[in-house]
């Protein structure tokens, strides 16, 4: 007999999703439809204090990280997170360790958030290929001007809100 794994009576259960190809290789798709606000899935893994390729900064200091032997053998069972897509439009946000619906979604569109939105500097920079920038650099929110962190006011993540607050302050 398989143990159940029991969720407060409040608590919905997070919906169905994939990993599957994608434009980027791979990427986490919604097998059902999602609303705007709903939790897709929570952020699992060790907690250090400081970037890599795999993590997503989920605090000031705090980055989740998958374990070494999901990221070598590629499971994709296994912290599914790790397959999200970056977009300078996205579906989704970065909540503390959750990662929210930023509008209601339909069952077979992927899941994507803005990594510059998320992370204050990206251990490894990359040329955004999402077709909504034009290919601008993703960096991280520390690199944007302006300009750049306005576009994004809907959807960054509340520990980059404090940091600039403090250093406003």
């Amino acid at each position: 007999m398989q143990a159940r794994i029991l969720r407060p009576m409040s608590a919905k259960p997070f919906p169905r999703i994939s990993v599957k190809p994608s434009s980027a290789g791979s990427g986490v798709w919604c097998d059902e439809p999602v609303a705007a606000g709903c939790t897709v899935l929570e952020f699992d893994g060790a907690v250090r204090t400081t970037p890599a390729r795999y993590s997503v900064q989920v605090g000031a200091d705090a980055h989740i990280h998958p374990d070494d032997s999901a990221v070598m053998t590629q499971d994709p069972s296994r912290f599914r997170w790790r397959f999200l897509n970056h977009s300078c439009a996205p579906t989704c946000r970065v909540e503390g360790r959750r990662l929210v619906a930023l509008r209601d979604l339909a069952a077979g569109e992927e899941l994507t958030f803005d990594y510059n939105a998320t992370e204050w500097s990206m251990a490894e920079p990359f040329t955004c290929l999402c077709g909504a920038c034009g290919g601008s650099v993703v960096r991280g929110f520390a690199h944007l001007d302006a300009v750049a962190r306005a576009q994004r006011s809907g959807w960054i993540a509340e520990h980059l809100l404090e940091r600039m607050a403090h250093a406003d302050a």
